[in-house]
């Protein structure tokens, strides 16, 4: 039995875990030295009898996160593991509520609040039914960016506005990316984090620039390419639907993707001939007709999806509807795939 991770580096892994995983006597402890080994060193005394918690971790170069969802318990993060740490801990609560007890002082928050902690120092966290996000940065990054980081320690801070929106979005498709494992991607990564937090707690006006045109700028573009593949068929995914979406202008849209070296059109295209590609492939969507499938991506003009089809891909959609049917085909018992492991192995085919 174990965790599901992608561990790549001591800078960038990725694990899921969940009480439902593991028996009662064993979770705290798988729970606790991932918690340890991504994120920030801790402890926790169960509340409830019947204790629940789903969480996704994600380490990246500077950066620890934890997006989690529990029911009530107390987290302890003792003098002893506290001895050595220099990061910043910034909490932040989706649903419920937390009490913090931290630095001689004590303060709640609920959903739609957050709070920064200091990591040298030990505190104690009393969590109701909830849902958190959490983030260690170290000061020596977060400091220089912050106009006085450790002024903000311990003083909720109300989570609306679109700065909070950005950085949660954010973090939920890192958590959802799958080529991070790439390094300069894990690297711009962490960078765009430390900016987008930078900004949430009292950014300096030099790093508000920066991360205007690097974290913030990112966390946009990533919203809104989520945006655009949620809704390629049904929604519209032009310059001014998307820029009322996200509250910018057409214009900065437009160059959000020429910072790309794309457009915008050109982006969506894309994304749409890759989307009837895959349908293509689909063997559960063999009785549909192809002109369906493209219009179900959001086509509307079936000579003009045929002419992008070509020249994206090389061949036509009936080329490419018919080439992944003879791919499967070599792939099953019997298949010409099969008949060379076969002879491969020296054992006779049928």
């Amino acid at each position: 039995m174990g965790v599901p991770h992608d561990y790549s580096t001591p800078e960038f892994a990725h694990a899921r875990f969940s009480t439902a995983m593991w028996p009662r006597a064993e979770w705290r402890n798988v729970y606790c030295d991932l918690l340890r080994r991504m994120v920030t060193d801790m402890d926790f005394n169960v509340t409830e009898e019947k204790l629940s918690v789903d969480a996704t971790i994600l380490r990246l170069p500077g950066v620890g996160i934890a997006d989690s969802r529990t029911t009530a318990f107390r987290t302890i993060r003792s003098r002893a593991m506290a001895k050595g740490t220099d990061d910043y801990i910034f909490f932040m609560c989706l649903e419920g509520a937390a009490t913090f007890s931290h630095l001689g002082r004590e303060a709640s928050i609920e959903a739609g609040q957050a709070i920064l902690l200091s990591s040298s120092d030990p505190h104690v966290i009393e969590r109701a039914m909830s849902h958190h996000l959490f983030i260690t940065i170290p000061k020596a990054a977060l400091g220089p960016m912050a106009a006085n980081a450790d002024a903000a320690l311990m003083t909720p801070m109300s989570c609306v506005g679109e700065k909070f929106l950005l950085l949660t979005s954010y973090v939920r498709l890192l958590m959802q990316e799958p080529n991070l494992a790439a390094s300069e991607l894990r690297w711009l990564a962490a960078k765009h984090i430390q900016d987008l937090v930078a900004v949430v707690v009292g950014a300096t006006q030099d790093a508000t620039e920066v991360a205007a045109g690097r974290g913030i700028r990112a966390a946009r573009l990533r919203a809104i390419k989520a945006d655009i593949e949620s809704n390629l068929a049904s929604g519209d995914v032009g310059s001014d639907a998307l820029a009322g979406r996200h509250r910018v202008s057409a214009r900065y849209i437009r160059k959000l993707f020429e910072g790309e070296g794309t457009s915008l059109s050109q982006f969506v295209l894309g994304r749409r001939l890759a989307l009837v590609c895959s349908k293509l492939s689909d063997l559960r969507l063999a009785h549909r007709t192809i002109g369906a499938i493209a219009f179900d991506a959001g086509f509307g003009d079936l000579s003009t999806f045929n002419h992008a089809f070509r020249r994206h891909f090389g061949m036509t959609p009936s080329e490419a509807r018919q080439s992944a049917a003879v791919h499967r085909a070599s792939l099953e018992p019997g298949g010409r795939t099969g008949h060379a492991r076969q002879s491969a192995t020296g054992v006779a085919a049928a």
